[in-house]
């Protein structure tokens, strides 16, 4: 992994949507964690649960999808291929659990991190403590129902060797 304090990171919309309901204060610690945070104002507006004053407050930076530059691609959405497109400019890192978003991260040697892979970042770095960690953990898997008891106990496994 790149320096993370060098390293720019674009977050989508499902980790957004579950830190942001499991625990809306993990997105300051996220923020701390990389140089910065960017969120597609169309990102942003998919997810509806945060406004923008409170995201800029919790430390994101929203950015303007510049539409006339923006290719569509093929499988993704207009909020992915925003993703996509300040990952590439930004070379950044794309934080997503959306498996399309992912593989054409993946497809162009972009670095992913999942949502719970985050965490057990955050805990390495004692930004957070393993309680706190397990407790989102728990509260993603409550609502996020791609996050099935197996991701959970592998989670919780991987934070158990941390």
């Amino acid at each position: 992994m790149q320096n993370h304090k060098e390293t720019l990171a674009v977050c989508d919309a499902n980790i957004l949507i579950d830190y942001v309901t499991a625990d809306e204060a993990i997105i300051k610690e996220l923020c701390t964690y990389w140089k910065k945070v960017l969120v597609p104002d169309f990102v942003l507006h998919e997810v509806k649960l945060i406004s923008a004053d409170k995201a800029e407050q919790l430390g994101l930076t929203i950015i303007e999808t510049p539409l006339l530059d923006l290719q569509r691609l093929p499988g993704l959405s207009l909020q992915d291929s925003a993703c996509l497109y300040f990952v590439r400019e930004n070379h950044a890192v794309c934080l997503s659990n959306d498996v399309k978003l992912r593989a054409m991260c993946i497809k162009e040697n972009v670095e992913t991190v999942w949502g719970l892979e985050m965490l057990l970042f955050l805990v390495k770095e004692k930004q957070i403590t393993k309680t706190r960690a397990k407790n989102i953990a728990r509260g993603i898997h409550k609502i996020n129902a791609l996050i099935i008891i197996d991701v959970l106990s592998d989670f919780m496994e991987k934070m158990k060797k941390s």
